[in-house]
Order: C-alpha cells, then sequence, then structure tokens
C-alpha cells in the first residue's frame, strides 16, 4: 500500500525525534521514510489479512540463492524473526497487521502486504546503491557484513565529489584514522598520508619534501605497485583502507604502515558508453602575512635605535645611504606581490567502456596541467589506463590492465621567505626596464630576487612510468579458483639543472663564470618484477558453516640504476646543461641497487550462519636486505566478529536497529626499511691525488652492517563496533586500537673518532632503536537527515584521536636520542619537539628574577627544568636548582644562571592529537551543495617566519609581531635594540620562538553543483551532464595568534603557500 505524500510527511515528523537523539554529536535534524513495496516472487494477491494466522515462505537472492539471516519483522510491530539456513522462516501475523517489512543488508528493503495465502516467497532485489557494502581485502573481496578487520571504503562517487588532480587529496577527513596534509602550494605537491599516527624514525621523503617514512602500502589493481598520484580521480572504482594488523598481516613487510588499496575501473557489459570529466581553476588569493612598507618599516627602525641610545636622524639609521634615499623617493618593494601570480590548473579526462558477455574493456585518457604562483612552477601529466578482460570459457579467465604516465615539471626559484625579510626599498627595475640585479646601488649583498628567468636558471624534470599487470584466472571447479598475475613496473626519470650567468646564485656565490656557473643532469631507471599466485576455495558444510581458503605465494625483484653528470664553468648560458663535456670541471657518478623478497600466505574465513565470523592469517616473509640469520620473519593474524543482531533475543530490536556487529582482532605486521646491501659492509676503491699522484686508495661504504639488525615488527589489537539504525538511516563504526612496535630502525651516525667516511659525511648504521606505542579510537558516523521526493540532507562525521609514545629506547645507553629538532625519548611522541620551553617576555616588575639569569624585562623567559623560586628573609629573589652531582645550587643576581642545552624540553609533537571531518551534502531537485570542513588539533609545527623577528629592525618582518616595550608589556618577541649584533646569544631562547601550536579549523571546499534533468539530457542524446562550482581553502582558524594569516596545513613551510582555489567543472557521460 502506497502512502499518500501527506501520510509520508506525518511519518516523516513522528519519527524525527529518534534520529535527533541517536545523532546528537551533529546537532542535526533528520526524518524517515520507508520503501516502496516489491511484488512477492510467487505473485501474491496484494489483499489485507483477515486474522492472525502463520505465515510461512523463503526468501532468496536475485540468483535464486537462499538468503540466511534475513530479517522478517511485522510492520508497526515487535514481532519478527530471520530465515534459517535454507533460506525459509516461519512468523505469527497478528491479526489486523497487513505489512511484513523485509531486510538485508545489501539488498533493498522490501514492505510486503500479505495475500490470503500462507505461505509467502520473497525475491530479494540487490541495492545497486549498496556496492559499496562489497569491499576489497588483501588478495581477494568481502562482503562489508562479513569483516572482521577495520577497513574502510570510499567509492568513485565520493572520490570524484570535489575537483582534484590528486585522488588521495580529495580522501582528506573522509577516512577515520587516515591523515592526509598538503603542506606545500606548489604545482601538484602530493601529499604526506599516515595511516593511525607514525611509528617508524626514518625521515625519508619523497620530491615533494613529503615524508614518505610512514606512508602506506598502496596496492592497485591487487598488485603492489604503481603511482597513485599519475591515476585520474575519475578513473578509480573504490577505494580500501585497511587499518589494523588482521587485515594487514598477509601484506607481511609491507603492511605495518596500513595498507591502501584502489581498485580501477573495467569495462561492462553493454553498449560502448564514454564518460568526459573536465575542470578548470584559478590558483590565487594566498594569504600572507604582511610584512612592513614605507613609513611602517621606517617606525620599527627608530624604536630600535631609540632603545639602544643611538638615534639621531632617519639618515644616520643605514649605513648605505641609498637605502634613506629610495625611501624618500617613494621607492617601496613588495616582495610577495612581485613573486606570486595567478596561477590556473586544468583536468580533461577522457573515458570509453563497454564490452561484451565475455569480454570487456576499459580505457582512458588523463591530461592535468597546474600552474603555480612562481613563474615557471608547472606541472603537466599525460596518463593513460586500459583494462581487458576475457572470459575464454567457464573455467578460464584472463585479462590485462596497463598503466602508462608522463610527467613534465618545472620547479621554480622559490625565496619568498628571503623577500618577506629584505629591507623594502629600492627600484627591482633599471630606465631601461632590465631587472636591476642589485636593488640598492652599493649593497652587493641585496640581491634581486626576479634575476632569474630561462637564459640563466632551469630546474626541470621528467618522469616516465609503465606498469603492466597480466593475469590468468582458472576455475577447475566450482569454488575453487587459480589466479596468476604478474607485475611488471618499468620507470624512467630524468631531472636536469642548470646555473648561468646572470642568476641570483651565481650572484650570491660570487660572479665567476669558472666557479660559479653549474649544470647537473640526473637519471634514474627501475625495473620491479613482482610474480602471485593465488589460490582461493570457498565452500559450506551443512549449509551453515561457509568456508573461504586463501593461499598466496609473492616473489619481487626490484633494481635501480642511477647516474649523475655534473659540471662547473659553463662558458655560455646556451649551453644550458648539454655540452657538459665543455664545462671547466666535470664529475660523473653511478650507481646500481638490487634487492628480492619473496612471501607465502595462508589465510582462513570462517562463517557459521552469516552470524558468527573468523578469520586468522599467516604470512612467511623474507628480505635480501637483511642479513643471513634475520632475512626470515612470520607475521600471523586473527580476527573474530560476531552480528549480534542476528540473535533471535534481538527480534524486539529490528524496528529500528538493522545491523549490530563487534570486531576483535589481533596481528602482527613489520617492515625492513632500510637500504640494499645495508647488511653487508664491502671496500670502495677510489683515487686520492697526493704531491701531485693519483694514488688508488680503499675505503668502507658509508653504512657499516649490523648483522645482528632485526625486522621492526608491530603487534595491533582492534576492538570495533558497526551499527546501522532506522533503516540505515544512521551508520556508525567505532574502533579503538593499540599498537606495539618494537625493534624500530633508526639509521645512526658513527663516532668520528672510528674515522669517518668523507671530510663531510659520517659512517651510519642501522640500530633497532626503540619500541613504541601507538593507541588510539576513530569514530565514522553516516546520517541521511532528511529524504523527501525534492529535497535530502546528508552528512558524514569522521574523528580520530592517536596518542604515539617511545616507550623503550634498546639501541642506546642514553635516556634520549637527538635528531636534529627532534628527540626521541621514553615518554614522548615520535617527532617530538626539542628546545627551549618559552614563557613570555619578562616584564616590568620582574627585575630581581631576570637578574637571576642574567636578563632584564624585554628579554625572554625561559622555563628551567626544576628551578625552584624563593625569597629570602630581606626580600631579596633567589633560585636553587639540584646539579648532575646532586648538590643544590644557589642562584642570585650575583651568582647568575646560564641556560645551556640541558635545559632543553619537549615542547611538543609534529603529529595531532585528534582530527576531524565534517561534510554535509544538500541535494534540492537537480542542485546539490556540498561542505565539507576540517579540523586538526594538538600538533606542534616549526615556524621559521617568527624567528624572522629581527630585534634590530633592519630586517623586516610581518606588522602583527607584537614586540616588548615598556608601554606595550607583550609576552610574543623580545624589545628592540639596534646596538644588537646576534639576536641568538643576546636573547638566548630566540630559537625557541618558532615553536607554536599549530592547531586549526578549516572549511576545505564547499561545491554547488547543477544535473541536468534526465529527459533533458536523454534528449539532447546524453546519459548525464551535471556541471559544478568548487572554490578551496576559502576559511581557515588557526588557534595559535602568533599564525595570523597563515594556513597551519603547511607545517611551518612557508616558500610555497597554499591557495585559495576556485574550479568550474563538468561530467559528461553519452
Amino acid at each position: 500500500m502506497k502512502k499518500s505524500p501527506k501520510q509520508n510527511w506525518e511519518s516523516n515528523i513522528r519519527r524525527t525525534p529518534i534520529i535527533l537523539g541517536l545523532s546528537a554529536a551533529l546537532c542535526m535534524p533528520s526524518a524517515f521514510s520507508y520503501a516502496n513495496a516489491s511484488d512477492p516472487v510467487a505473485g501474491e494477491l496484494v489483499q489485507s489479512v483477515q486474522q492472525g494466522r502463520t505465515v510461512t515462505g523463503k526468501i532468496i537472492d536475485d540468483t535464486g540463492e537462499p538468503l540466511i539471516g534475513v530479517s522478517v519483522l511485522v510492520k508497526g510491530t515487535t514481532v519478527g524473526t530471520i530465515t534459517d539456513f535454507d533460506g525459509n522462516y516461519s512468523l505469527e501475523v497478528p491479526s489486523g497487521k497487513h505489512i511484513l517489512v523485509i531486510s538485508y543488508i545489501g539488498y533493498k528493503t522490501q514492505d510486503i502486504t500479505v495475500g490470503k495465502s500462507n505461505q509467502l516467497n520473497i525475491k530479494m532485489e540487490a541495492d545497486t546503491q549498496a556496492l559499496d557494502e562489497v569491499v576489497v581485502v588483501g588478495y581477494g573481496v568481502m562482503k562489508k557484513r562479513d569483516l572482521t578487520g577495520s577497513i574502510a571504503s570510499v567509492k568513485a562517487a565520493d572520490i570524484v565529489k570535489s575537483p582534484a588532480s590528486n585522488a588521495m587529496e580529495a580522501l582528506q577527513g573522509q577516512v577515520p584514522g587516515l591523515d592526509i596534509v598538503r603542506n606545500s602550494g606548489k604545482a601538484t605537491s602530493g601529499v604526506t598520508i599516515n595511516i593511525r599516527g607514525q611509528r617508524s624514525l626514518s625521515d625519508v621523503k619523497d620530491e615533494f619534501g613529503n615524508n614518505v617514512a610512514n606512508a602506506p602500502l598502496f596496492i592497485i589493481d591487487g598488485m603492489q605497485g604503481g603511482d597513485f598520484s599519475d591515476i585520474a580521480p575519475a578513473d578509480i572504482e573504490s577505494i580500501e583502507v585497511l587499518k589494523d594488523a588482521s587485515s594487514t598481516a598477509v601484506y607481511g613487510s609491507s603492511g605495518a604502515n596500513g595498507v591502501v588499496i584502489i581498485t580501477t575501473k573495467g569495462g561492462k557489459e553493454g553498449k560502448l558508453t564514454a564518460n568526459f570529466n573536465a575542470f578548470f581553476g584559478i590558483n590565487s588569493w594566498s594569504t600572507m602575512p604582511e610584512v612592513r612598507q614605507g613609513e611602517t618599516y621606517m617606525e620599527g627602525l627608530r624604536t630600535a635605535h631609540k632603545n639602544a641610545g643611538t638615534y639621531v636622524d632617519d639618515a644616520n639609521m643605514f649605513t648605505n645611504p641609498a637605502y634613506y634615499e629610495a625611501y624618500q623617493n617613494g621607492k617601496y618593494i613588495d616582495w610577495v606581490d612581485e613573486l606570486l601570480h595567478t596561477g590556473t590548473v586544468q583536468n580533461y579526462s577522457l573515458s570509453v567502456s563497454g564490452g561484451t558477455k565475455n569480454t570487456k574493456a576499459y580505457m582512458s585518457m588523463n591530461f592535468s596541467d597546474e600552474n603555480g604562483q612562481y613563474n615557471d612552477d608547472n606541472y603537466k601529466l599525460y596518463s593513460t589506463n586500459i583494462r581487458i578482460d576475457h572470459t575464454i570459457n567457464k573455467w578460464f579467465t584472463t585479462g590485462i590492465s596497463i598503466q602508462a604516465s608522463y610527467v613534465h615539471q618545472n620547479k621554480p626559484f622559490a625565496k619568498i621567505q628571503d623577500g618577506m625579510t629584505a629591507i623594502p626599498y629600492g627600484e627591482i627595475y633599471d630606465e631601461n626596464g632590465n631587472v636591476n640585479p642589485y636593488p640598492i646601488e652599493g649593497d652587493v649583498g641585496y640581491l634581486n630576487l626576479l634575476m632569474n628567468n630561462k637564459s640563466n636558471w632551469r630546474n626541470q624534470s621528467q618522469n616516465t612510468k609503465l606498469y603492466v599487470n597480466p593475469y590468468i584466472k582458472i576455475t577447475p571447479i566450482k569454488g575453487l579458483t587459480w589466479e596468476s598475475r604478474v607485475n611488471g613496473t618499468l620507470t624512467y626519470s630524468r631531472s636536469n639543472s642548470f646555473q648561468g650567468d646572470g642568476s641570483y646564485n651565481f650572484y650570491k656565490a660570487g660572479g665567476n663564470v669558472e666557479t660559479d656557473t653549474n649544470a647537473k643532469i640526473t637519471q634514474n631507471r627501475s625495473y620491479n618484477y613482482k610474480w602471485e599466485n593465488i589460490v582461493t576455495y570457498n565452500f559450506n558444510i551443512a549449509k551453515i558453516h561457509e568456508f573461504t581458503l586463501t593461499g598466496v605465494s609473492t616473489w619481487n625483484h626490484n633494481q635501480t640504476d642511477n647516474t649523475e653528470m655534473t659540471g662547473t664553468g659553463i662558458a655560455n648560458n646556451k649551453y644550458l646543461w648539454e655540452g657538459l663535456e665543455k664545462a671547466a670541471v666535470q664529475k660523473n657518478s653511478s650507481s646500481y641497487t638490487m634487492s628480492k623478497g619473496v612471501g607465502l600466505v595462508g589465510r582462513i574465513n570462517y562463517s557459521l550462519l552469516g552470524r558468527y565470523l573468523l578469520s586468522a592469517s599467516i604470512r612467511r616473509d623474507g628480505s635480501s636486505r637483511l642479513a643471513k640469520d634475520h632475512k626470515w620473519s612470520n607475521f600471523p593474524a586473527v580476527s573474530l566478529g560476531w552480528r549480534i543482531s542476528d540473535e533471535k533475543f534481538m527480534e524486539s530490536t529490528r524496528n529500528w536497529l538493522d545491523n549490530l556487529k563487534i570486531r576483535v582482532g589481533y596481528g602482527i605486521s613489520g617492515t625492513a626499511s632500510i637500504d640494499p646491501y645495508s647488511s653487508s659492509s664491502s671496500l670502495e676503491s677510489g683515487w686520492l691525488t697526493l704531491g701531485g699522484e693519483k694514488t688508488q686508495i680503499y675505503n668502507l661504504t658509508k653504512i657499516i652492517a649490523n648483522p645482528e639488525l632485526t625486522w621492526e615488527r608491530s603487534k595491533n589489537t582492534n576492538i570495533g563496533i558497526d551499527a546501522s539504525f532506522l533503516n540505515n538511516r544512521i551508520n556508525v563504526t567505532l574502533d579503538m586500537y593499540k599498537t606495539k612496535t618494537e625493534g624500530v630502525i633508526w639509521k645512526k651516525s658513527l663516532p668520528v673518532v672510528n674515522g669517518s667516511y668523507s671530510s663531510k659525511e659520517q659512517y651510519l648504521t642501522n640500530i633497532n632503536l626503540c619500541e613504541t606505542k601507538n593507541k588510539g579510537l576513530e569514530l565514522a558516523l553516516n546520517t541521511r537527515n532528511i529524504e523527501t521526493k525534492n529535497f535530502q540532507w546528508t552528512s558524514a562525521l569522521t574523528f580520530a584521536y592517536n596518542k604515539e609514545e617511545i616507550t623503550k629506547l634498546t639501541g642506546t645507553a642514553n635516556d634520549k636520542v637527538i635528531n636534529g629538532d627532534y628527540t626521541y625519548a621514553v615518554g614522548s611522541a615520535i617527532n617530538s619537539f626539542y628546545h627551549y620551553k618559552l614563557d613570555g617576555i619578562w616584564q616590568k616588575g620582574e627585575e630581581a628574577d631576570a637578574a637571576v639569569f642574567g636578563l632584564k624585562p624585554g628579554s625572554i623567559k625561559i622555563n628551567v627544568p626544576d628551578m625552584v623560586r624563593h625569597t629570602d628573609t630581606d626580600g631579596s629573589v633567589y633560585y636553587t636548582k639540584v646539579n648532575a652531582d646532586g648538590q643544590e645550587i644557589r642562584y642570585d643576581a650575583s651568582n647568575t644562571y646560564s641556560v645551556s642545552a640541558d635545559d632543553y624540553q619537549v615542547l611538543g609533537h609534529n603529529s595531532p592529537d585528534w582530527t576531524m571531518g565534517f561534510q554535509n551534502t544538500l541535494t534540492y531537485k537537480d542542485f546539490d551543495l556540498s561542505i565539507y570542513m576540517y579540523m586538526r588539533w594538538g600538533q606542534m609545527i616549526k615556524y621559521s617566519v617568527l624567528t624572522d623577528y629581527d630585534p634590530t629592525g633592519l630586517n623586516n618582518y610581518p606588522t602583527y609581531f607584537n614586540v616588548w616595550s615598556e608601554t606595550n608589556p607583550s609576552n610574543d618577541f623580545p624589545a628592540m635594540d639596534a646596538s644588537i649584533k646576534d639576536k641568538l646569544s643576546y636573547y638566548p631562547g630566540f630559537a625557541a620562538l618558532s615553536y607554536v601550536d599549530g592547531s586549526f579549523f578549516k572549511i576545505k571546499n564547499i561545491t554547488l553543483g547543477y544535473t541536468m534533468p534526465d529527459k533533458l539530457a536523454k534528449k539532447l542524446g546524453l546519459g548525464k551532464l551535471r556541471v559544478y562550482g568548487t572554490i578551496t581553502n576559502p576559511f581557515v582558524i588557526a588557534k595559535s595568534h602568533l599564525l595570523k594569516d597563515y594556513d597551519p596545513e603547511m607545517n611551518g613551510g612557508l616558500n610555497y603557500p597554499l591557495t585559495k582555489q576556485l574550479v568550474f567543472g563538468l561530467n559528461l557521460s553519452f
């Protein structure tokens, strides 16, 4: 019986409070509506039941197979049951009740009206929107209802919702625990990706400066290898994120940091279809700190000189009178405005798919072109994706997928931070319009940042990649399949750089053509092969026990060779990097590396009644990178699941609870992320010139072998809950996890007392340094808030909390290890910043306290650990501190305390405590609006602009800097003084000013779209047409006032600022 619009509206209103209570975290109203009834298989007449009676029947899927555990509920009551092993059910239908509600995950919910017959057979209709209920797992696929691990799935519609050249960037905030950050506005700069925090200590970075040491493993179309950044988002069918070890252990030594599985689109049976996706946008409106200009700059300089007692007049503040002359003549320079321009981005993707019953094919071509804000910052990508699947007969299938790409990139000369600190006076161009090398006459240290052009400076790269994945699949008997697939990855990259006569660095180095011009060519070639065999056997016992057995063997062989040619002394700029043999000095080098790996995997999946679930696996991996006694390791995993909602005692909840499942998993994954040959030392030969004669010498390789180095192993426990409410209107996934990583590998510098590799480089060795622990909580909440004929509102909230901690140092006798800005110490997070902790600025009234440290008001106040303040009987102030010998030392104005590196403290960590994404999508008729918000909280960044502050006032800095003075008791920056020669030594703790809370909230993007009505599209011969506009990064709020006009997602960098982006695009199918 179909409801009238009025009845639907009344039903919606009545149910709104229920959903409000369950989704209070989002503060959103919801409504409720039922799916329309479908006709039963047996063709029962739609009539009212006359008396209370027993109704029996059988429920099958669209292939005729019985379905176990289907919910059968008498509408408007709590009377219900579920189907048995054969799909049968029996239900007492109360008198006066007419309708049965039939629901099952992956199928459309049906309202079936009971007729005269007591036998009612029903055929379930697969929900075409329930494709997301089938997810790709390691070496197979599973229904989402049967998952026992922590796996998140994102489908094609969500991937292309926001325009992006990089599919992973479009996933930011959509998967809890998947931390994605774009920290640079450089053309197609890529992203940094972590799953559930950081566990490894390596600081390996990719070509864009993104830390990839803790990056997850990427599997593309079943095979390791490939570059996700080269795949057009429109070519992707789904992305699965495997987060816990029970899911990733099957990948063994590669899965310690999580796994991302990308499945590209394939052809489908039917007529040929084509899809065209395109967008064009502008990159501009970077939010940059405003620096002092004109009179504002002079005011700061005057203050510094007055504080120093050296102010006479404005002219005497400059050692070079040309500066004062430029100021008087109004010759001001805004370097940010001169360097940054409006950039553009465009992307075009065309795909064609189709096929017959036996042969299906898909092909796409993609072009992406991005121009950054700097001149010569551009990135062009040409790529294609081809996939063919062919069924030869019922038991033999074969196919191939091919991905190819070519990238051409020009990298800019980015020195915007230098421009922000430069004195803002001078002339950029001479009277003829040519770039003036020295904006101020007579100051050869002040160089024009616009000197570089294509005739005197270049930095470019080209990358060609080819991935070929053929496979065969044989199914000799029902349920048994053997798949053999091979992956060949061939990559070639070449980078060329040239610094010629007239370039910025040429002048900076001294301007000598023979020594200050250079060119370099670097070529890298890699050949990687992987062969995998997968045997899967699925069978049932007594119709209630379902087993899936999987066995996998993997073998890989990786080779890389590199060549580098450099030349110094380029006589003519026209040579660029060609003809390096003509350079005054030439240097060539080459290298080759090779590694092999092998793995064996066994896994069993078991389901009892579709209700009690078990998955167990073990993988044995071998790596040639480790020493003989440590090459092999085992990686086991086990997980359990219980679908509580299918239990008989839960029948009373079926009118509001659709699904409730508990998952528990434990597994071990690991890695041996070291360079090839690191576990074997050998001698290198070379030449040394002594007394004019060449002498052959021998020395050890740079990395000294550690035969005791073992695998880095992560042991993970995960507990999860999946729940759906109110006809799947509310879906909740909650995970809690704990990961303990042992034998964390770190590359250590060896003391020079034992010799060094060269005059500039120490010997290195790999050690198992420490143990770490990560624990956290993840939440995903998806709701359909309002669903009416013309208006829909859906929301998606993701939240992830993660705490990192080093629990034990095993590879050193010290209590901490210092690594640049970071420290590795027990109780601290990985990548914890280590420096002076600042308590602001010494103020007026604190003279006595400041004097204990030899300072005065206006100086930086440092928090000294274990320093205790006292007041003597005469009111004088003194401090005490216990020294290393256990003696308590008194410090006062006559015996001052000098801070040192011993007073450094852990300030904070670079990884966030928690992240949150919140997406709202509203659809009215043919219009759609989506707003995505993102928060990243509890992280510290190193923002070097803060230490660009110059207390002498000479070098420039942002206008918002709140500087201390007697009339302005700021706690941000110390007092100005033109007599200061070295700000770092004059103000102890000055370098620590750069460490700041980097928490932020931003509206990541807003998209407004319009879809042409189907009737009109068909008249025009189109399948679908949608046009849209998107604005990215329109609004950012930083927690710290010290990050004014700065986007903290850049993680402290500034030379490539993130931009606001305005994009217009279309999605067309025909």
